[in-house]
């Protein structure tokens, strides 16, 4: 019994990290959420407005969706195509 209990905590402990999961969170001032654009009611639109600002800085982004309250793109540079996340309100790169 002991044997198992260890085993099973030694296995959980060792998958920690790879449960690791980024998250993006509203920030904590009113009336950021404005900055998404005005009228935009569904994650589709979202999507939509979100690549076409990381297009505007030069960013070849593709297939743009929400998930877990970031952008998720995908990017083709030097031919290779890389799925990034980024921070909806400042539009930076999130790296784990």
């Amino acid at each position: 019994m002991i044997r198992t209990f260890a085993l099973a905590a030694i296995l959980a402990l060792a998958a920690a990290p790879a449960m690791a999961v980024s998250f993006c969170h509203m920030p904590q001032h009113p009336g950021a959420y404005a900055q998404i654009g005005s009228g935009i009611k569904d994650e589709t639109e979202k999507a939509a407005y979100f690549e076409m600002l990381l297009r505007r800085q030069g960013i070849d982004a593709r297939n743009t969706r929400m998930w877990n309250e970031c952008v998720q793109t995908f990017v083709r540079e030097d031919g290779k195509t890389t799925m990034r996340l980024y921070d909806p309100f400042t539009l930076e790169e999130i790296v784990d």
